[in-house]
């Protein structure tokens, strides 16, 4: 205990120390104790004994200080008052630090202990899993265990760090984890939560362990959020590689739907492939199918389009070249205004080959053509082989429209004439009301028709020839 004093007056305090009484000599020297040999315990100049007191100071011989464990034993000393408050901040700064080590280390053992609980930590990572997400019990117990152990090794380096700590090693043992679960069938959303829950059971299981064996109230909230944290940072790189693999995923399956078409429309696949993967990707392997392909005018999104034309888990349609083409197993749903959509007749998938060859050809037709909308072959018939059919075709333009070029505007007027009679099934008076001319100048027309070409308009050849040049006629109206 220190007491007040004028200046220049010795101070005396009392402790507690370690080691016998030290004596005090006649003529104020050090008296000999009996623990001389090993230096524990002086009395210092200047003072008798004082008031008992506690200290955690032990002294040796020479007056040197040294810390340790502080012992029940009395004794005095004197010393000036800034010497004492000196040694008194040293001990207590020397306690502090014993009681930091003793902290720490038993964080480290809470650890330690926390790595060898795998079994306990499987079991209620498994328990968790069932109650919380169903899809992940399709995992195996094997690969659950594995994962723990590998969460175990990245909680173990940023608890001890103090901080979140994910290597290289991590991330790669991350993204083998990803590539199993998403060969197992899971979702990312529940990959995700997998990972958390996880974490979670991790981070319950050690606050108890650290209650169990007295680690303070600070180091367990500063693991809480080295965990949180931890957490978060996982979850965002499992994120990404899920999204990743997702992505290639989804190339690697467009590519291998868009490989089948080309050779199952184009006839390069025996059956038995044809029909295995077929069911690989979806397809109904016994029902017939129509063949597409369609477009869209210009600025119309052809992604969109193949949407709405795969509209039903057994379609596929795939995109290429500014087009779409594919199967369908049923009818066509809703079409946009911009949409040209050209169809093949329903076959069995081994055979889709020749239906695709037409659907084709009615594409290009209605493209030469300007038609939108959707087209079979029931809805253009012969037209179709005027395009088709070269040589005819150019017989009969020379037969037909040729003879009229010479005449400028009143030859276009005549073949406008016949056009409007041929549409109006040969009546006169649609066809002249069609024209906003008078009947007797469409007769005209029509006889100066037959005069110049020599065409017997009442013959049904004639007439289906006539049909034929006018539908080759690029200018012939939509």
């Amino acid at each position: 205990m220190v007491g007040a004093a004028a200046p220049g007056v010795v101070v005396v305090a009392s402790c507690v120390m370690s080691g016998p009484v030290p004596r005090r000599a006649p003529g104020g020297g050090r008296a000999p104790s009996a623990d001389d040999g090993t230096g524990a315990g002086t009395q210092h100049e200047g003072g008798s004994a004082g008031e008992i007191g506690r200290c955690p100071i032990r002294w040796s011989g020479g007056g040197r200080v040294l810390y340790g464990e502080h012992l029940e034993r009395r004794c005095s000393r004197s010393m000036p008052l800034p010497r004492l408050a000196h040694c008194s901040q040293e001990a207590g700064l020397e306690q502090a630090a014993v009681r930091a080590d003793a902290a720490a280390q038993s964080f480290r053992d809470a650890v330690a202990l926390l790595m060898d609980d795998v079994d306990e930590l499987v079991a209620r990572t498994v328990e968790n899993g069932d109650e919380q997400r169903p899809p992940y019990a399709i995992v195996p117990r094997s690969a659950i265990e594995a994962s723990v152990r590998m969460n175990l090794e990245t909680v173990r380096n940023s608890l001890l760090a103090g901080s979140p700590v994910v290597d290289d090693r991590d991330v790669e043992a991350l993204t083998i984890r990803v590539d199993e679960r998403l060969g197992q069938g899971l979702a990312v959303e529940d990959g995700i939560q997998g990972w958390r829950k996880s974490i979670s059971v991790i981070q319950e299981r050690f606050l108890e362990i650290a209650s169990e064996h007295g680690v303070d109230a600070v180091a367990e909230l500063n693991a809480v959020r080295v965990l949180w944290q931890l957490s978060d940072l996982m979850t965002n790189q499992m994120a990404a590689l899920f999204r990743s693999r997702q992505l290639t995923g989804a190339l690697r399956r467009s590519q291998m739907r868009a490989e089948f078409l080309e050779k199952v429309l184009a006839g390069g696949l025996p059956v038995s492939e044809v029909h295995s993967r077929a069911a690989e990707l979806g397809l109904d392997t016994t029902t017939d199918y129509l063949t597409v392909k369609a477009g869209t005018t210009q600025g119309a999104s052809v992604e969109s389009l193949r949407r709405r034309l795969e509209s039903r888990g057994s379609d596929l349609v795939v995109v290429a070249d500014g087009y779409c083409f594919g199967l369908l197993s049923g009818a066509v749903g809703v079409l946009g205004p911009e949409d040209v959509v050209a169809l093949g007749p329903a076959a069995p998938l081994p055979e889709v080959a020749a239906s695709f060859e037409l659907a084709q050809r009615i594409y290009d037709w209605m493209g030469r053509h300007g038609v939108r909308g959707r087209r079979r072959i029931e809805d253009i018939g012969w037209r179709l082989a005027v395009d088709w059919d070269e040589a005819v075709t150019s017989l009969l333009v020379r037969r037909y429209r040729a003879p009229l070029e010479p005449m400028g505007e009143f030859g276009t007027l005549i073949w406008r004439s016949i056009r409007a009679y041929v549409d109006a099934d040969k009546n006169v008076a649609r066809a002249a009301e069609a024209l906003v001319v008078h009947r007797n100048t469409l007769r005209y027309r029509l006889a100066r028709f037959t005069e110049i070409t020599g065409a017997n308009l009442d013959s049904a050849e004639t007439w289906l020839e006539v049909a034929w040049a006018l539908a080759a006629d690029p200018d012939e109206p939509t």
